[in-house]
């Protein structure tokens, strides 16, 4: 699972990306306190506040990734994502921009399932590597959620505390990063040439 990051003044925002059924919506209940959210298929983008350590924290949990509960039209209007890759890294780059790496952290969720022996046969595995590398090594590790104790959510806020840090306190802007490339408007403006010419040509003949 990844978390996508942001601290906009008085409240700090986590948005819960990741394959469908990863447990984005348990975490959410857990780092919240309370069952908010409905720990079932997510068909769409839910927001939700409460208090967390004397600070506001703003939740948003997601439809998953690959979630065969959605059409494509639903995973379209609720993620904005236009491929269907079995890649989150690359569906998170796709669709809030290569940038958004920087304010995301991986969630790797269920430790107390592995024993001290598993999880570092699992930490030096490549394709762990290869993951967290795209975040700049951020990643937290946490237990399930009927197992989950108070201190691990504070080892997680401070976890995420430290990323918005590293990025000198600025948060995730999607209308920057969901705006399209240049490469795209060039393009764009390059086809209503050509169709304008053939529209004239057409009108000429």
């Amino acid at each position: 699972m990844n978390c996508l990051t942001g601290d906009s003044g008085e409240c700090l925002r986590i948005v819960l990306l990741g394959v469908s059924g990863g447990g984005k919506s348990s975490l959410g209940n857990a780092i919240l306190g309370g069952e908010v959210f409905k720990e079932s298929r997510t068909r769409k983008s839910e927001i939700q506040t409460g208090r967390v350590e004397d600070r506001n924290i703003s939740i948003i949990d997601t439809p998953g990734f690959f979630s065969t509960h959605l059409t494509d039209e639903e995973m379209k209007q609720q993620m904005t994502f236009v491929k269907d890759e079995r890649n989150v890294v690359e569906q998170i780059q796709e669709n809030f921009g290569a940038q958004a790496l920087k304010f995301t952290m991986v969630l790797f969720i269920g430790r107390e399932q592995m024993s001290k022996r598993e999880w570092m046969y699992f930490m030096l595995d490549t394709k762990f590597q290869m993951m967290v590398s795209h975040c700049r090594n951020n990643y937290h590790v946490i237990n399930s959620k009927n197992v989950i104790q108070l201190t691990h959510i504070t080892e997680l806020l401070e976890k995420i505390d430290q990323i918005i840090k590293e990025n000198n306190h600025h948060h995730y802007n999607n209308d920057v990063y969901l705006k399209p490339k240049p490469s795209t408007k060039i393009r764009i403006e390059k086809e209503k040439k050509r169709k304008k010419m053939r529209k004239e040509k057409t009108r000429a003949i």
